[in-house]
């Protein structure tokens, strides 16, 4: 009986063996002839170093990505046609962020341009002019004048605008900005050397204010009116070319120093501020599809956002 059944097992075992042999001979005689020369014995070893997970292989080092558990209801997991992919924030988080570049545009009124033909032209002409002359001096002027002297020189002018800043304030009933004006004035003027150094920003936290009449009548509803280039002096509106006649008047170079020593200056300021941004108009002049439209329209925010301040 005992050789019977070890007969049985036997056979049992040998069968078992040719099958298995069988199934396998394909596979094993594709990858022989494929394989065999291209692939080593992958991976030899397993290890877990802190939270990575490292597998060995005969010839190099492979950093796995650990599988995190994933809760059954995962709102942040998207589906794509690779998988789940899950979200590394939660959706919640981004509610708190803040958009860097949202602002005002959602009352930002329609910018009219009946005037594209002439403005467009007008600002070829001003571009052309900016290219051979003021850019040129701007870098040479950057070049050779100490970035602290261009600041304290551009201190000094912003200082000077003081009374354009407080009557402007004023009209508004701006109180809050009318007093920072009068304490940021005495306090350079007096301490900063005549406004060459900004003692009060600095020292004492008292920001600056920019303000002038066109935010003023803007302040009270007046429209914008249609989109001018004016020659030399660029991008502006209807109501920022009164506003611009108003602001003169109340100039200190217009009032203690008229005729060419007050266009002196403003040559001057406008060159020193040129010298802080000629790179970066340069590279608004090489990124933007449409130069004109994107002057415009960033003038035209950027005039809305300071009425809306």
């Amino acid at each position: 009986m005992r050789i019977m059944n070890s007969k049985k097992t036997s056979k049992g075992f040998l069968l078992s063996v040719f099958f298995l042999v069988f199934w396998l001979a394909p596979f094993s005689l594709v990858s022989g002839a494929d394989f065999d020369s291209e692939v080593p014995n992958f991976v030899t070893d397993i290890t877990e170093i802190g939270e990575d997970v490292f597998a060995q292989t005969s010839e190099v080092t492979i950093k796995l990505e650990k599988r995190i558990p994933r809760g059954a209801d995962d709102s942040s997991s998207v589906e794509t046609a690779q998988g789940i992919v899950k979200s590394s924030q939660d959706p919640e988080d981004y509610e708190d962020l803040e958009d860097p570049f949202a602002g005002d545009s959602e009352d930002l009124p329609i910018m009219s341009d009946p005037l594209e033909g002439y403005n467009r032209w007008m600002f070829g002409v001003n571009e052309t002019i900016y290219d051979n002359v003021l850019e040129p001096v701007a870098r040479g002027y950057r070049d050779t004048i100490h970035e602290n002297l261009r600041i304290a020189l551009k201190n000094v002018f912003s200082n000077a605008m003081a009374p354009v800043k407080l009557v402007s304030s004023l009209i508004q009933l701006d109180f809050e900005k009318s007093g920072r004006v009068l304490a940021r004035t005495l306090i350079n003027t007096t301490f900063g050397i005549g406004g060459l150094a900004d003692v009060a920003g600095e020292e004492y936290d008292i920001q600056d204010v920019n303000e002038d009449f066109d935010q003023a009548m803007g302040y009270y509803g007046v429209p914008t009116g249609p989109y001018v280039v004016l020659p030399l002096f660029g991008p502006s509106t209807a109501r920022n070319i009164i506003g611009r006649a108003a602001d003169s008047f109340m100039s200190p170079t217009f009032l203690f120093a008229p005729g060419a020593v007050s266009v002196g200056l403003s040559v001057e300021e406008n060159i020193n501020d040129a010298s802080f941004i000629v790179d970066d108009k340069k590279q608004l002049e090489e990124s933007a599809l449409d130069e004109y439209e994107s002057v415009r329209d960033f003038f035209h925010q950027y005039r809305h956002g300071l009425v809306k301040k």
